[in-house]
């Protein structure tokens, strides 16, 4: 599976290099005029708050009114590549483990986001941004990076998806 993976990447790679190289790579004008609004971008920031604060504070009912659905795509890169790695189905909805250890294991979090950009058109929305989370006794850890997909429903952000790297948090 994992040479399969690579093989589909390399081949992606090519054919992206091979586009730029044909002149492809200037694009039009209008592809750049996403409609944005700044209350929209507010509207996200908010959801973005909302997520640090529920973690911190254990609130799981708050989080998950965050989220699109429980189905949605939300897992650590490093899931990704052992789940492909063992043979077994890349199933991105990963969500359940996350609920389990931040909202039902008993430990403490505290979480923070660094360097956010949000990218905005209509309804559809793009989140990158760096993330810390601490265990409050243990002082533990990890920090990774994390993109977010959201879409605007009813009137609402809703995250849509969540793929996120993750390492240990360096030692004191």
């Amino acid at each position: 599976m994992t040479r399969r993976l690579l093989s589909f990447a390399l081949a992606a790679l090519a054919v992206s290099a091979s586009l730029c190289a044909d002149g492809q790579d200037t694009a039009p004008a209008y592809t750049n005029e996403h409609r944005t609004t700044a209350d929209d971008v507010a509207a996200i920031q908010r959801v973005l708050k909302a997520y640090t604060t529920s973690v911190t504070n254990g609130d799981k009912a708050t989080f998950e009114a965050l989220l699109l659905n429980e189905e949605v795509p939300f897992t650590s890169t490093d899931e990704l590549v052992k789940l492909g790695a063992n043979g077994l189905n890349v199933d991105t909805r990963r969500y359940p483990r996350f609920r389990k250890a931040v909202f039902e294991s008993g430990v403490q979090y505290t979480q923070n986001f660094y360097n956010i950009h949000i990218q905005q058109d209509g309804d559809l929305a793009q989140v990158s941004l760096d993330f810390v989370t601490k265990v409050v006794k243990s002082g533990g850890g990890g920090f990774g990076w994390k993109t977010l997909q959201l879409v605007k429903v009813k009137g609402q952000w809703k995250i849509a998806s969540e793929i996120y790297t993750v390492r240990d948090l360096p030692s004191s």
